[in-house]
């Protein structure tokens, strides 16, 4: 390719390359430096009635170690006696707050007393990403339009960019596709319904059982004509129009629309035919265009159900809470998770054991009553 060539490919490209503004929201419930950390305070026994006061102070050094641990605000400042000495003091202070937390551990000698906390230590932060480690997302079938005035080679590229977008949502690390494109979103039902167990008629007409936690995801292709007329040349563009609707199986994570437009320009009539032939673009850039569209969409479905907040309904089984995502979601033991308390702002819980579709929770502080949490929401939460 000569010197001249490349100019004009690189003039082309500015032309033609589709300008898409991306803008990325999340919502949920997230966390800044959310830990889970076990700490000591020690206290020193004045004499035996004190034994009390004793546990009281060790609590509270505990309490005060694991938010130092947590960060902290370090202030310096300087002062003069009353000689006109010049004495540089520095004040420590806990950066982050306490959650919650839960005593695991007390013991006592002759002269101290040591009291073992586990504690939640950070800022709780009501928006942000939740960093989602994985979600189950089922494909249905897309709504595929193109305008009657394009050109007749176009009409497949609709169905192309479908086909595209499936392959690269099944690339994305943190999805896991199911491609049903053959079927129609109002096919679809849910784990929780109890016709799902043995129901003929579901296992021979491919309909689609989505379980707790998993999304549905239901896309309208759209392409559109569009034209721009000046003194001496038209030029014909086409614009595609991409939005998916995702929608959460349990009705928990409110319904999500990612939109994106694309402007393509196809050519230019102008008053040479030799002018108007050379302006036309090929179909080969064309193609690769509508394949850098699929893979923008793909990338925002993505980046959106990474940010969702992991949130499900509380209920009691056995004397136990339990909640209806587990390891298919990315949950294991130990994982945090926060409801709303009746006698404090938050409810720390941890997760005591993790099954396929379900988890069985435990309050950090075991004094709390788990029926106060019956029927609550429970939000998933990473942490450090």
């Amino acid at each position: 390719m000569g010197f001249i060539q490349l100019i004009l490919w690189a003039a082309l490209a500015a032309v033609f390359i589709p300008q898409a503004a991306l803008s990325q929201t999340s919502d949920g419930v997230g966390n800044e430096g959310l830990r889970l950390m076990t700490v000591t305070g020690r206290a020193a026994i004045i004499h035996e009635d004190a034994l009390d006061e004793a546990r009281d102070m060790a609590l509270e050094d505990a309490l005060y170690y694991a938010a130092l641990k947590g960060g902290a605000k370090i202030d310096g400042f300087s002062s003069v006696d009353a000689q006109t000495n010049l004495n540089d003091m520095i004040v420590v202070r806990p950066a982050s707050q306490i959650l919650d937390y839960s005593i695991t551990n007390e013991m006592q000698d002759d002269t101290h007393y040591a009291v073992t906390i586990e504690a939640v230590v950070g800022d709780m932060v009501l928006s942000g990403c939740q960093n989602r480690p994985v979600s189950h997302v089922t494909l249905f079938r897309p709504v595929l339009q193109i305008a009657g005035d394009l050109p007749h080679w176009m009409s497949q590229l609709p169905a192309n960019l479908s086909q595209v977008l499936a392959i690269r949502l099944s690339e994305q690390p943190s999805l896991r596709l199911r491609d049903a494109r053959k079927v129609r979103l109002a096919a679809a039902t849910t784990s929780d319904n109890p016709l799902n167990q043995y129901d003929y008629a579901q296992l021979t007409s491919g309909r689609v059982v989505l379980q707790a936690g998993d999304f549905a995801i239901h896309t309208k292709i759209s392409f559109k004509s569009e034209s721009e007329s000046k003194l001496f040349s038209k030029t014909e563009y086409t614009v595609i129009e991409i939005e998916s609707i995702v929608s959460d199986a349990s009705g928990k994570v409110a319904t999500q629309q990612i939109k994106d437009e694309f402007k393509i320009q196809l050519g230019k009539n102008l008053p040479l035919r030799s002018l108007t032939v050379f302006s036309q673009e090929t179909r080969e850039v064309i193609k690769s265009l509508v394949v850098m569209a699929a893979d923008v969409h793909a990338e925002k479905i993505a980046e959106r159900l990474t940010c969702l907040p992991m949130t499900a309904q509380l209920t009691i089984a056995d004397g136990r809470l339990q909640a209806k995502l587990g390891r298919r979601q990315g949950l294991s033991r130990n994982h945090l998770a926060v409801a709303e308390g009746k006698q404090t702002p938050w409810t720390i819980l941890r997760v005591s054991e993790a099954r396929d579709n379900s988890v069985i929770l435990t309050p950090l502080d075991i004094n709390r009553n788990i029926g106060d949490l019956a029927g609550a929401e429970v939000t998933f939460l990473e942490f450090n």
